[in-house]
């Protein structure tokens, strides 16, 4: 048994281990499906994925979600997603992600998709102005993305915001601090990224390396740059990033840009390398070589352009630029700078893509050459000689293209163009609306000659092979011109180079000419030709030239013609014209037909473009329309320059009589002529309308009149007729030669042989030769030569030669004046005539009241003493302010030179006289026409101007120099305008030479010292103002540019200062550039300069720089105000720390200032524009602004007004709103008027038009909407009493029309006592409502008070103007005794004894006498109330009773408000009174007095 009971131990049988292992097996096997099978049971529900998600996830705290749905295996989706690490918060909306096997086998966050919505990272950093805090990020675990797309990606920080949309990224990874991505993209509106590739870690500043595409929105379409490569290193701090894109051509470059600073500032660099723009395509823009280098940030980019750029229609040249972008909206060019056409072009302004594209620039054309290739030669044409001036653009390409343009020249006319085109759509483009208008031009223009037009206008419609164009222009009268004055107007056809008329028209006056032609425009191988007909309807010749002798003109003409830029060949055939004579009683009639040919040359531009000559031929007749068989020849050759007219032939016989002449006029030199004319009864104004009546005779003539020779010759003159009503005669024969190099006065030769010449009642007799010659004047009516001619004048001169050879001259005028120019009352010359070189002169010519305007000369002298070789001349004149006299002693040489000397100069005024202390040698070369005058002297006392170096002065050139020492200019202060006066001793130099054909030549320089400015006041009873002065300089001194002048001022008072100005004088413009620079200049000195400015302090200071020109000037510098005050006398303005900056830009400025009042506080802004019409705009705003004038107001306001002024318009628009939150106004207690009458104020009586007294006083033409509020704190203190305001008034205004506007309402805010007259009255209500004229509202008062227990009061209704007063009371009184209670403070009974008439006109009596006594002493009310206060009494108060003698004044007042007193004094005797009244109720009271009689009463009032 034994051995059988261990068998088992040793030995366990091999079937039985399999079977344990199986079980073993088969269990784990168990374990592991059931595993597997939970897992899967996780993986692929949503309850199992949800389970093993939250297990995993539940011991951190950093990731917080909601589960939504989905499983592991295929995805889950997660909502409301918070991440929480230490610097910021991630949260997500929703998340569909799909986790890959690197989430199971390397412990990774692995997402094989991700589909994200709206994911947030949150900085949790607090608002601060610190910069970005580069803080390390480093994930506890690995987060990797196969693919990830996030619709919408915010990163915010406590100041500002990020926003991505469409964000892809691929194959992602954070591991740590480092991110890889590759080929991802993101989206943020503006730009976007795509193809992206590379790594960022977020540790140190977040280092990083990327490529990708950029793509900017804006750039599309406008630039046609679409993907931009970029490859960017460096840190999220700075960035180095190069570009490149194709637009086709290359455009590279590079930026360095920091985005997590504020406002992500960057720089970088764009080049141009053979780059055809992709802007303006069809205009083909090309740059070889350029560059654009921009800074700043997203909000302003800086961009400087410098490139050469030439294209199809875009003049090749160097382009500079300085601009600013926002980068989404807009283009601010700063200034845009083109070289080209050997000029310069610049413009600034604002080019806009925001919703379409606009444009608005200014700027300016300097030295653009106008014959430039790139301009059309039918433009080059017409344009002007220089291109320099003003040009300005606004536009859009909104629905097509839309523009504006000006053109304004500086020294020729202003040009303004639109054009309008719409927005293709079909094949064929929509024509182009052009219209062009001009204004002021006035100069050479081709085919027309000299133009002067004040205004004109061309439409063109253009379109595809034609134009349609429409001219209107006004010309006006110019004595270079040909073209007549008035308003002309054409429509015209442009097609195929060749331009129909279909009609034209031309207006002066009443009457037009009109017509029809044909133009063939001139090309390279043709001249202009051109063809038309021309209609006279009722046209008036004399409108074109003043001395047509027709004024009425009907017919037509046909004419055609060629024309080059500088000449026109004019043929006229066909001419069949009526006219109707000028001047004539009746209507008479001519015709004038036949055939002409015109010939018209004028110079080119760049000789000015003026008339250079003609050739008229004529050949026809002129007949008179009244008699049918009247046939009258008329043929005519006429041609010449303006400085010769020739006349080869002027023939006519017929209606106009008879004439047959020939000659020439040679206005060179001088004036020349020859002409020799044949009249029978001719009629001259056939041709001349200004010349009426008949002439019959002969007259040959010859001569010339020069300064070098004067020669007449009249040969067998016989004329006689009627001119202008006046008779005419001329007989005789004359031979005169004058030359210049003869000696002695008498002619060279002279021979008159019976001359007489008359004309109305003036005549001229001249018989004899040079050796015995008689001439006699005799000229009573000077009028009836010329119109503007006045007085007469008469004499004779007389020429003998026995005993000796001597010439007497006697010739005297009266009452001469010119035009009213000048005029002489008496005129005398008598005396000897130098008729040899030995000859002794003796002449002297006396003046008597020269006046020119409101000059005058009172006695003047000038006489001659001596032979030719040795004379004297003595000139001496006087008026009420100065006396002058000087001699001049010298002779005439061989050479007919004079020589000699100034001697005796004597200047004497009444504050100063100046003598000439060494004579001056002086020389006038006669063939030279050249004046020499020697160095010299003029001094006082204590001045001295010496003209240091020699003065020469001749037709081609000049110099002068002269030095001041302590010129005391106090001694010309008789010279100085009125009311000024300047004193300072005047050191110095100015020197100044010229030549003809070169710039003068200046160099002065002068400087004053210790002196004063003074300055009267407007009342000679006030004291002027004067302000010191340490030094003015002054320097003047030509310069390559022209003449540069230069001013400084050191003063005790105003500070420092300088200007320094270089101007061209020698330009049309007078362009200048220059800087002016003030330090610390005193506005106290300019108080007395002021009117009613209490105090005025502070300090100015001014820099900048002038440019521009002389009549425009443009100023860029800045002003600024410091520690200024100003206090006002009527005004109640007391401002103090006021602090103002200006910044000045060329024609406007801008202002900023601050300033108190009180303890408020006012800021100003606003700008000042003054390029065309000065206009100023102003924003005022302050709060608790102290507004104070002693003793009227104290308030404190808070405005908000905006002030927009006109003031050369007079014209003043006023918007916003005032707050008064409180305020102290107090009525003084004085009799004068509370408001005294401005000087503005005009007084309209009764009658009269109200508007038409406002327009003659030019008043300001004043808009105004202002909002008045008054808070609870306004008082008005008057009548003894603090009356508490409060109210709103809508003050308006509309202009000249209508007076100030108001709506609204002001009122007592709660019952008070008042005091008037010596009465205390319950102010119960008082409200004034204002719906219309301010000065007219709607009165609503009430006051009354308690009379002997009855109350009387007073109520005014109704309006300002028209107000109804009524006065009522509860006692039964009568509205005059109610009035008299009112007054006196007292109920009148009357006495028994008296009847009831006689008691009421006691009572009368009683209240008149009351009430004036009352009205004087109602001055001490305040007095007597503060006295009564004292003693414990209220309304005490002094009036007066009784009647007569009776009369007495008393001190009434209330011990109680039931216990009166009254104490009486006479007035006219001497009784007192004492009364005690006490009231027992509304009708009974007990009143005890005391006088003579003592006495105690009962009184009981009732009414029936």
């Amino acid at each position: 048994m034994a051995e059988v009971e261990q068998q088992p131990e040793t030995e366990i049988p091999r079937p039985k281990k399999r079977r344990i292992l199986r079980s073993v097996l088969f269990t784990l096997l168990i374990v592991l499906v059931l595993l597997i099978a939970s897992f899967a049971v996780m993986f692929t529900t949503d309850k199992g994925s949800k389970f093993l998600l939250d297990r995993v996830l539940e011991r951190q705290q950093i990731i917080h979600y909601e589960y939504e749905g989905g499983n592991l295996l295929n995805g889950i989706i997660l909502k409301n997603i918070l991440v929480t690490l230490k610097p910021v918060d991630v949260k997500i909306d929703r998340a569909d992600i799909t986790l890959g096997w690197r989430a199971i086998l390397k412990k990774e966050i692995h997402l094989n998709r991700a589909d994200v919505r709206n994911l947030q990272i949150i900085s949790k950093n607090p608002s601060s102005d610190d910069p970005f805090k580069f803080n390390e990020i480093r994930l506890p675990f690995v987060l990797r993305l196969d693919t990830a797309d996030i619709d919408h990606l915010l990163i915010k920080t406590a100041t500002s915001s990020v926003k991505f949309s469409d964000v892809h990224l691929n194959n992602s990874l954070w591991s740590g601090t480092e991110l890889k991505f590759e080929d991802s993209r993101m989206d943020m509106g503006y730009l976007s990224v795509k193809n992206a590739t590379g790594n960022m870690k977020f540790e140190g500043k977040y280092p990083l390396n990327a490529v990708g595409d950029l793509n900017i929105p804006s750039l599309n379409k406008s630039l046609n740059i679409h993907d931009i490569k970029v490859v960017a290193r460096g840190t999220l701090d700075t960035i180095q990033a190069g570009v490149a894109t194709n637009t086709p051509d290359l455009l590279t470059g590079w930026v360095v840009l920091h985005p997590v600073r504020k406002h992500v500032p960057m720089f970088g660099e764009l080049q141009f390398k053979q780059y055809h723009w992709p802007l303006m395509t069809e205009q083909k823009l090309f740059s070889k070589d350029g560059v654009a280098k921009f800074n700043g940030d997203i909000e302003r980019l800086n961009i400087d352009v410098a490139t050469d750029l030439s294209g199809k229609n875009i003049p090749q040249g160097q382009y500079n630029g300085s601009m600013h972008t926002d980068l989404v909206n807009q283009l601010d060019i700063s200034n845009l700078n083109g070289q080209l056409m050997n000029g310069a072009v610049n413009v600034a302004g604002v080019v806009s893509w925001k919703d379409q594209v606009t444009w608005d620039v200014n700027g300016r054309l300097d030295k653009i050459n106008p014959k430039d290739k790139l301009i059309p030669q039918v433009i080059q044409d017409f344009l002007p000689p220089s291109l320099d001036g003003k040009i300005a653009s606004k536009g859009s390409l909104d629905k097509g293209l839309h523009l504006t343009a000006l053109v304004d020249f500086d020294r020729y006319e202003t040009w303004n163009l639109k054009l309008d085109q719409a927005e293709q759509k079909g094949k064929k483009p929509n024509p182009m609306l052009l219209d062009v208008a001009w204004q002021n031009i006035d100069r050479a223009v081709p085919y027309v000659g000299w133009l002067s037009s004040k205004s004109g206008d061309v439409k063109l419609a253009l379109v595809e092979g034609s134009q349609d164009i429409y001219v209107a222009t006004a010309v006006t009268k110019n004595d270079k011109g040909v073209l007549p004055e008035g308003f002309y107007k054409a429509k015209l056809n442009l097609k195929n180079n060749n331009l129909n008329v279909p009609s034209f028209s031309y207006v002066a006056g009443k009457g037009s000419l009109s017509g029809s032609g044909k133009v063939d425009l001139p090309t390279e191988k043709r001249q202009l030709k051109w063809n038309a007909i021309l209609n006279a309807k009722d046209f008036n010749p004399q409108t074109v030239v003043d001395a047509a002798p027709v004024n009425l003109l009907n017919g037509q003409i046909k004419a055609n013609g060629f024309a080059k830029p500088n000449q026109q060949i004019i043929q006229l055939n066909g001419i069949n014209l009526t006219g109707r004579l000028a001047q004539q009683n009746s209507n008479e009639t001519v015709r004038l037909t036949g055939r002409s040919t015109v010939a018209l040359i004028f110079h080119n531009e760049k000789s000015g473009g003026g008339f250079k000559s003609f050739a008229v031929n004529y050949d026809g007749a002129l007949n008179a329309s009244h008699i049918q068989a009247s046939e009258g020849l008329l043929k005519f050759k006429v041609s010449g320059t303006p400085e010769l007219i020739k006349i080869a032939e002027l023939q006519h016989s017929g209606i106009a009589g008879k004439i047959f002449a020939s000659g020439l006029v040679n206005l060179k030199n001088g004036i020349g002529w020859n002409v020799n004319a044949s009249l029978v009864r001719f009629k001259p104004h056939y041709f001349v309308s200004s010349v009426r009546g008949e002439l019959s005779g002969n007259v040959k003539t010859e001569g010339v009149w020069s300064d070098r020779l004067k020669r007449i010759n009249i040969e067998k003159l016989n004329l006689a007729g009627i001119i202008n009503n006046k008779p005419v005669r001329g007989t005789g024969n004359l031979a005169m030669v004058i030359d210049s190099n003869q000696k002695g006065f008498l002619p060279k030769q002279f021979e008159a042989n019976n001359l007489y010449l008359s004309y109305a009642k003036n005549q001229l007799q001249a018989t004899g030769n040079a050796q015995n010659l008689r001439l006699k004047i005799n000229a009573p009516a000077l009028y009836e030569i010329y119109a503007g001619l006045k007085g007469r004048a008469y004499g004779y001169l007389n020429v003998q030669s026995q005993p000796r050879l001597q010439a007497t001259a006697n010739l005297a005028v009266d009452d001469f004046g010119f035009n009213n120019i000048f005029s002489i009352k008496k005129l005398r010359v008598q005396g000897q005539l130098p008729t040899s070189e030995l000859t002794p002169t003796l002449l002297t010519a006396k003046m008597e009241s020269l006046r020119s305007g409101t000059r005058e000369i009172q006695q003047g002298e000038i006489s001659l003493a001596g032979t030719r070789k040795a004379h004297i001349l003595k000139v001496q004149a006087e008026n009420r302010i100065s006396k002058f006299y000087v001699q001049l002693a010298g002779g005439f040489n061989a050479q007919n030179d004079w020589l000699g000397q100034i001697q005796k100069g004597d200047f004497d005024s009444l504050r100063a006289r100046l003598v000439q202390r060494q004579n001056a040698s002086v020389i006038y070369n006669t063939a030279k026409s050249e004046l020499f005058v020697g160095a010299h002297c003029w001094s006082s006392q204590q001045s001295q101007l010496c003209f240091d170096q020699p003065i020469r002065v001749s037709k081609t050139k000049g110099n002068v120099s002269f030095v001041t020492q302590n010129v005391d200019l106090n001694d010309f202060a008789a010279f100085m305008p009125e009311g000024l006066a300047i004193t300072g001793k005047v050191n110095g130099y100015a020197k100044a030479a010229w030549a003809q054909g070169a710039k003068p030549k200046i160099d002065a320089r002068l400087v004053t010292r210790n002196g004063v400015i003074g300055l009267a006041a407007e009342d000679p009873q006030d004291v002027g103002s004067t302000l010191r002065y340490n030094e003015i300089g002054l320097i003047a001194k030509s310069v390559a540019e022209g003449l540069q002048v230069r001013l400084d001022v050191k003063t005790p008072e105003i500070g420092t200062g300088y200007a320094n100005v270089i101007i061209d004088p020698y330009k049309a413009n007078k362009p200048m550039r220059g800087e002016v620079a003030f330090d610390q200049v005193q506005l106290k000195v300019f108080k007395p300069f002021i009117q009613d400015v209490r105090s005025l302090a502070g300090t100015l200071s001014f820099a900048g720089k002038i440019a521009g020109t002389l009549t425009q000037p443009l100023f860029n510098g800045e002003m600024r105000l410091k520690d200024g005050a100003i206090s006002m006398i009527s005004l109640p303005v007391n401002l103090s720390n006021i602090q103002v900056y200006s910044s000045i830009r060329q024609d406007h400025a801008s202002i900023n200032g601050a300033f108190n009042s009180g303890r408020g506080v006012g800021a100003l802004t606003g700008n000042v524009d003054w390029k065309n019409d000065p206009r100023i705009q102003l924003h005022l705003k302050g709060e608790n602004l102290l507004i104070r004038q002693a003793p009227l107001i104290t308030a404190v306001v808070t405005p908000d007004l905006t002030l927009d002024v006109l003031p050369f318009q007079k014209k003043l628009t006023l918007n916003g709103k005032v707050e008064v939150p409180r305020a102290l106004i107090s009525m003084p207690e004085a009799s004068a008027p509370v408001i005294n009458v401005s000087s503005d104020v005009r007084i309209v009586h009764e009658g009269q038009d109200q508007l038409a007294i406002l327009r003659a006083a030019r008043p300001w033409d004043i808009r105004a909407d202002v909002m008045v509020n008054l808070g609870n704190q306004v008082i008005f203190q008057g009548f003894d009493s603090r009356i508490p305001m409060l109210g709103r008034l809508y003050l308006s205004q509309r202009g000249l029309e209508t007076a100030m506007r108001a709506n609204g309402a002001i009122g007592v805010s709660q019952k008070v006592k008042i005091e008037a007259y010596g009465q205390s009255l319950d102010l119960n209500r008082a409200i004034a409502r204002f719906n219309g004229p301010l000065y007219n509202p709607t009165l609503d008062i009430d006051a009354n008070k308690s009379v002997q227990g009855s109350t009387v009061g007073v109520r005014v209704t109704g309006t300002a103007t028209s107000p109804n007063i009524q006065v009522y009371n509860d006692a039964g009184l009568s509205e005059q005794e109610a009035l008299n209670a009112i007054l006196t403070g007292r109920i009148n009974e009357g006495t028994s004894g008296i009847s009831q008439t006689e008691g009421f006109k006691s009572d009368v009596n009683n209240t008149i006498a009351a009430a004036g006594i009352s009205m004087g002493l109602g001055g001490t009310r305040a007095l007597t109330n503060q006295i009564g206060r004292t003693f414990g009494l209220t309304g005490l108060a002094l009036d007066a009773q009784g009647t007569g003698d009776d009369t007495q004044v008393s001190v009434t007042g209330y011990i109680t408000p039931d216990l009166f007193i009254r104490y009486g004094v006479g007035v006219f005797t001497p009784v007192n009174k004492l009364t005690l009244r006490y009231q027992m109720n509304k009708r009974l009271y007990l009143e005890a007095s005391q006088s003579l009689e003592r006495a105690v009463d009962l009184f009981y009032n009732w009414r029936f």
